[in-house]
């Protein structure tokens, strides 16, 4: 089971001139595939953002319904022509509803779509497509430059299919995919080394222990607070981290583990670790600071500093004055 989290803010620089979002992500899980798709429309082109979100949606329900026959095929240049005509076609019949040329839906595209233990990923125009595998994280595919500098490729160019990177294999040791577009480069890619920043292996571990919903709600906070800051550009970023071995609360999992999760040394004292189990536990149905410090029996300041430590981490949240448990108790 692959667990999913998405998220697409607008730049600074469209917010500025009344520009619409052209980022989209997608997801789709369907005939035991699972896909996750991003696009980024053109800057230049004035209903990208229209034609970003539909190439999105046609591509996560083309690859639930065709990935057998993609992934069969030997010669990938055969399933490049035929994605990237049926993207066209797609974008043509989009381009008759809006009364626009195609060329006005020009986007990006990055997808990646797995069934079993197969994999089948795709990428045109800038943007990062990673992985994890074990415990590394590792690049799948570079962005895709245009013949002239601080250009790019898109679904509509006519090099699209030869730009096309198209990569099919086994997920083996593979845990989570992720997909990020241009804007999302500047904060969490370094194009010098060549890698993805370290916070990605931690959203993906997340996924894991908190529910999606309260993942995309941090992601979110994160990329309004500092990712876009770092940019003009829109930005956004699409996720899928397999459960393999599906999670079945804290409340179930060995001391061992627990402080592992906890960023706490793994021969912690069982008392302080006994603390952290109630303060969770507690926080399940929320509370204010003084009445958690009158269920812990210490003084305010002192269970402050464990809430400090939980909020850091992610594993709780304040609405109001009250704190509240997010990671997942009990399955």
């Amino acid at each position: 089971m692959w667990k999913i989290v998405q998220c697409a803010v607008q730049g600074r620089g469209h917010m500025q001139m009344g520009i619409p979002c052209q980022d989209k992500t997608c997801f789709l899980v369907r005939n035991g595939v699972t896909v996750i798709a991003l696009a980024d429309g053109a800057g230049s082109a004035r209903l990208s953002h229209f034609g970003a979100e539909r190439v999105t949606q046609f591509v996560c329900d083309d690859l639930c319904e065709n990935f057998d026959r993609y992934f069969d095929v030997e010669d990938g240049s055969l399933v490049k022509k035929a994605l990237v005509s049926k993207i066209l076609v797609t974008l043509d019949e989009l381009g008759g509803k809006l009364d626009c040329e195609i060329g006005e839906l020009a986007s990006t595209l990055l997808f990646v779509a797995v069934k079993d233990e197969r994999f089948i990923l795709a990428h045109i125009g800038d943007g990062v497509i990673g992985y994890q595998k074990k415990d590394e994280l590792r690049v799948a595919s570079l962005p895709e430059n245009g013949e002239f500098a601080n250009t790019t490729v898109f679904t509509t160019s006519r090099e699209a299919v030869a730009t096309m990177k198209l990569i099919k294999g086994k997920t083996g040791e593979i845990r989570g995919f992720v997909l990020m577009s241009d804007g999302t480069e500047a904060s969490l890619y370094n194009k010098k080394e060549k890698r993805l920043a370290g916070v990605i292996k931690r959203i993906m571990n997340h996924c894991l222990l908190i529910l999606p919903e309260k993942v995309e709600e941090q992601l979110r906070a994160g990329f309004e607070a500092a990712v876009r800051e770092a940019t003009g550009d829109d930005c956004s970023m699409i996720l899928m981290v397999e459960d393999r071995e599906p999670f079945q609360g804290y409340s179930n999992l060995a001391p061992a583990e627990k402080a592992r999760l906890l960023s706490l040394p793994v021969f912690i004292r069982p008392r302080r670790l006994r603390r952290y189990d109630v303060i969770l536990h507690s926080l399940e149905s929320g509370r204010t600071l003084r009445e958690l410090a009158r269920i812990l029996r210490l003084k305010p300041k002192y269970t402050k500093k464990y809430l400090k430590r939980l909020a850091k981490i992610n594993y709780i949240e304040r609405r109001g004055n009250k704190y509240y448990t997010i990671v997942i108790m009990n399955t």
